[in-house]
Parts: structure tokens; C-alpha cells; sequence
């Protein structure tokens, strides 16, 4: 016959593989987004969500480390906050000196319309198709010559 403490040893090392068994299983999750854009977690599956299942890893994490953290998003170094600084401030001078090369073009353009033509007209104030005189004309000309030479050299 099989004496009462090797019963017990046996049974209590049942017991022990069922504990450790049901420990070392990986847990299902369940990750989905909702309308918001927000992600979400959970151990049960939502209903009516399209849902990923994961498998969770049980038991302690590796010593020292937590492998579900993530590093800060809106946290930059000074390094990267520098590099975005200057990065920023070639973008501003790179769309002035657009602007300004743009404005200057455009002078340039009023100076090629104005100059060889001794009738320009324009419109007034009042709706009116007037000629300009030679004279407003040529101060014009020169007015425009004036600031390209000032601005755009």
C-alpha cells in the first residue's frame, strides 16, 4: 500500500505544477483606438471593436527594466531644442528673403512696363481709364529704380 505521506507529497507536487502551469501561461490583451485617435488596454475584449489580441508575458519584469514604459514624447533635449531653434530661424530669413525677392520681381516688372512705353495707362480712383504724364512717369521709373538698387543688390 501507498503510505499517507508519499500521497501528500505527490498530490502537493500536483499542486505546485498546476500553480507554476497557470503562472508561465502568457495572458491575452487587447489593444484598440477609438474614434478620438486614443488608444486603449484591456484583459477582456470589447464589444463592437475591431481589436488586436497581444500576449502578455507573465511573471516579473526583466530586473532594472519596465518593457511597457516609453520614453517622453514631448520632452526634447536642450541639444534638440537648440537644433529646433535654428532650424526655426533659417526657415523665418528663407520665407523673408522669399518675400523680398518676390517684391523685388515685382518692382522689376513695373520698371520693364513702365520705361520703354510713353503711354501708360491706369486705371483712378474713380473707376476711370487715365493716361499717366511723361513726367509721373519717368519719377516712377526712377522711384522703383531707387528701391531696387536699395533692396535688391
Amino acid at each position: 500500500m501507498i503510505e499517507f505521506g508519499k500521497v501528500t507529497r505527490i498530490a502537493s507536487v500536483f499542486v505546485v505544477m498546476a500553480v507554476l502551469a497557470g503562472t508561465l501561461q502568457a495572458q491575452e490583451m487587447y489593444k484598440w483606438t477609438d474614434e478620438n485617435g486614443v488608444v486603449h488596454f484591456s484583459d477582456k475584449k470589447p464589444a463592437g471593436r475591431d481589436v488586436k489580441a497581444q500576449n502578455v508575458p507573465s511573471g516579473p519584469p526583466l530586473q532594472g527594466a519596465n518593457p511597457y514604459a516609453t520614453e517622453p514624447v514631448d520632452e526634447a533635449s536642450p541639444g534638440q531644442q537648440k537644433r529646433d531653434e535654428i532650424a526655426s530661424s533659417k526657415r523665418q530669413v528663407r520665407e523673408q528673403e522669399q518675400k523680398k525677392q518676390a517684391q523685388c520681381a515685382n518692382w522689376q516688372s513695373e520698371v520693364d512696363r513702365l520705361e520703354p512705353n510713353r503711354r501708360v495707362f491706369y486705371e483712378n480712383e474713380r473707376g476711370e481709364t487715365v493716361r499717366m504724364d511723361d513726367v509721373e512717369r519717368v519719377n516712377q521709373v526712377a522711384e522703383l529704380k531707387s528701391q531696387i538698387a536699395r533692396y535688391c543688390k
